[in-house]
């Protein structure tokens, strides 16, 4: 089973590597994680870092990315690095609150294919930490925050909003559809 789930993201990562992204358009809903100045409408394949076109875990380890704008990033919630990524915990039995490790993979256990996540406020840490939401462990989520900087690693700061995807995998479902599916998210 891991192996084939493997398999699925090297057969992901080669699509995303030489496709040409294509334009899917879809009917707005009210609901989801659109950014107020964004409209909702047209969906761009993947890696631009908007609502309708997140980075994955992949994109933000891979990537220099200079600036403090906020942007959007597509991964699953697989642990927690209490004061330390060297400290990194991937199970549920925790009581660390300031963090959470997002992966490409679902059942990944290696620290080193995850970022850090800070949660810094009180909202954040009862949204997504993973003691307060042990349900969502090894879920997808879509979170808006800062590429920086955090635990000495590439890591997503000063998050401002998320939205969880429970059930949505991404190795199974081309990228140029991820925006359609995360617009119907409630």
């Amino acid at each position: 089973m891991l192996l084939r789930k493997r398999n699925s993201l090297l057969l992901l990562c080669m699509m995303l590597a030489c496709c040409q992204k294509t334009d899917l358009t879809v009917e707005p809903e009210d609901k989801g994680p659109a950014d107020s100045a964004e409209e909702v409408g047209t969906i761009v394949g993947t890696g631009e870092g908007t609502s309708r076109c997140p980075f994955t875990v992949t994109d933000i380890l891979s990537k220099e990315l200079s600036s403090n704008d906020a942007v959007w990033v597509i991964g699953y919630l697989v642990g927690t690095a209490p004061r330390s990524m060297n400290n990194a915990i991937f199970s549920v039995e925790t009581d660390n609150q300031s963090n959470i490790l997002l992966s490409y993979d679902s059942l990944c256990t290696d620290a080193s294919l995850c970022i850090p996540v800070e949660l810094s406020t009180a909202k954040n840490k009862t949204s997504f930490s993973l003691p307060t939401n042990t349900s969502h462990f090894h879920q997808c989520l879509l979170l808006k925050g800062v590429p920086q900087t955090y635990l000495y690693r590439k890591g997503l700061r000063n998050v401002s909003a998320g939205l969880w995807m429970d059930g949505f995998d991404i190795a199974s479902v081309s990228p140029s559809e991820w925006g359609s599916i995360i617009l119907q998210q409630p």
